[in-house]
């Protein structure tokens, strides 16, 4: 029998459930990714993100030949194209099993279900996986059999979850024989050069490098996540979220290194390794929002009453937001940061929405899209979710007039400026105590750096003012 892993979002050789079962029950073995640019666009991937995207592919594919595994890359248009593809794999090869890791986005189950039941008609048994989340989104529900809505809840019972079922490292041995399927991209190939542009290559690629820069993390830095995670100037969040985006490592992965070296008292609420496992917690939670409420894959509210929320329509207002030059420094300096690196802070991240949304009142769906086609860590299910939260028409209790302070937040995680002058080197005259806030400063008018957009005062009593006539006008319909 002969066995074929279909790699998606999961491009590592350790803590691979796919790799592992395969190995252990077929003699022949090969596995497969297919390269989508016509998806890639449709979803609006940042370049950086392709980048590393291709640069982890070309590693993994000799990372699994040393361990003698053939990785084949090939080229078609989108996800529609797949399942052919793949039918016309296994019967050339005479392949008998599929194997690949659960994706839980709303095209990619409807793309795998199509896969199961077109090589199940060639009696291709087809299997699947659930490396892709700590705990299966559909294993956790409330006590009257419903999916969670708020995440507080969900999070005590996918603690629950974890200490149920603790990770367990688990190995795979070389295949006796493995497949090349196809003639494999090769890495001068023009196809899969134009994806490399070099711009990730502050970013390693290689497993061992990545391991090697999570232990660091989880060893010197994780203690101290609680108190550093909010400062932009300081080095005191992991650098992960590129990695687990396309797979490079996985959620067990981490969570396992983090038990290795706490123990099981890291699942009892305690110190800074409790608050990072928290945030694999929060990414697990938004892929479970996807599972249970597809429709916030199709570019809706969770909340689907403000779908018919009026949001402004000032292509010139996002241009400044996106171009950093709204006239709020932390803003400003986030975004330029985003725009020349690919990353921003997650801190920086809800700064920005928040003003987005609640500043600006445009369309939190414009912001979404600008992430996904800048950040390295482009994640749907995160964006979708942070976004939504930012915009309080998501997965959250918190009631609308949440609205952050964007000088407030730059005074208290940026109080001397060290981030905010590497990107807003305009105002490195301004006295710190008016560093957040230039345009107070007497000599603001001499600066060459824009008076704010809008009025923080304003646009936050006029945020409020609409989202309340929203929902007055929305409690009179029902």
């Amino acid at each position: 029998m002969t066995a074929l892993v279909w790699l998606r979002s999961d491009l590592r050789t350790v803590w691979h459930s796919p790799l592992t079962y395969a190995t252990e029950n077929h003699e022949h073995v090969s596995a497969v990714y297919f390269v989508t640019p016509g998806q890639w666009q449709h979803y609006g991937l940042a370049p950086i993100k392709l980048d590393l995207l291709m640069r982890r592919l070309l590693a993994l594919r000799e990372e699994l030949a040393e361990r003698g595994l053939s990785l084949n890359l090939i080229e078609v248009e989108d996800f529609n194209a797949i399942p052919g593809a793949l039918k016309q794999l296994c019967s050339q090869h005479s392949i008998t099993h599929l194997y690949f890791n659960a994706e839980y986005e709303l095209d990619e189950r409807k793309r795998d279900h199509e896969v199961k039941e077109l090589l199940g008609a060639q009696n291709v048994k087809v299997g699947f996986f659930h490396d892709t989340c700590m705990v299966r989104p559909d294993r956790l529900f409330n006590k009257q059999g419903a999916p969670y809505k708020v995440f507080t809840p969900y999070f005590h019972q996918w603690l629950d979850q974890l200490k149920a079922s603790l990770p367990i490292p688990k190995a795979w041995h070389a295949p006796a024989d493995s497949l090349c399927l196809t003639n494999s991209l090769d890495k001068d190939h023009e196809t899969l050069r134009r994806w490399l542009d070099k711009s990730s290559g502050g970013w390693p690629c290689r497993e061992q490098d990545i391991v090697s820069q999570i232990q660091s993390f989880l060893s010197q830095h994780v203690d101290q996540y609680a108190e550093l995670r909010d400062f932009p100037a300081q080095q005191g969040t992991s650098g992960v979220s590129p990695y687990l985006s396309i797979g490079a490592v996985s959620p067990a992965q981490l969570t396992y290194q983090m038990l290795v070296q706490h123990g099981p008292e890291l699942l009892e609420g305690q110190g800074g390794a409790f608050v990072w496992l928290r945030e694999l917690a929060w990414r697990d939670f938004y892929r479970y929002v996807m599972f249970h409420f597809p429709h916030v894959c199709r570019y809706r509210c969770f909340n689907q009453k403000y779908d018919h929320f009026h949001w402004h329509n000032d292509k010139q207002l996002f241009d400044a937001w996106c171009n950093g030059q709204t006239g709020y420094p932390i803003v400003d300096a986030a975004m330029r940061c985003l725009n020349a690196t690919g990353w921003m802070h997650n801190r920086l991240r809800m700064i920005v929405a928040s003003f987005l949304c609640k500043h600006l009142l445009l369309p939190w769906r414009w912001g979404e899209d600008y992430f996904m086609q800048k950040l390295i860590d482009g994640d749907f299910a995160s964006n979708n979710g942070g976004w939504q939260w930012s915009a309080s028409v998501g997965t959250d209790a918190a009631p609308y007039f949440r609205i952050f302070n964007p000088a407030a937040q730059g005074q208290r995680y940026d109080p001397e400026g060290e981030f905010l002058l590497q990107w807003v080197p305009e105002l490195k005259a301004v006295p710190r105590k008016y560093l957040h806030e230039p345009q107070k400063w007497p000599g603001a008018r001499a600066l060459d750096y824009p008076l704010p957009v809008v009025e923080h005062k304003q646009a936050v009593a006029a945020t409020k003012e609409r989202f309340s006539q929203f929902l007055e006008s929305q409690s009179m319909a029902e």
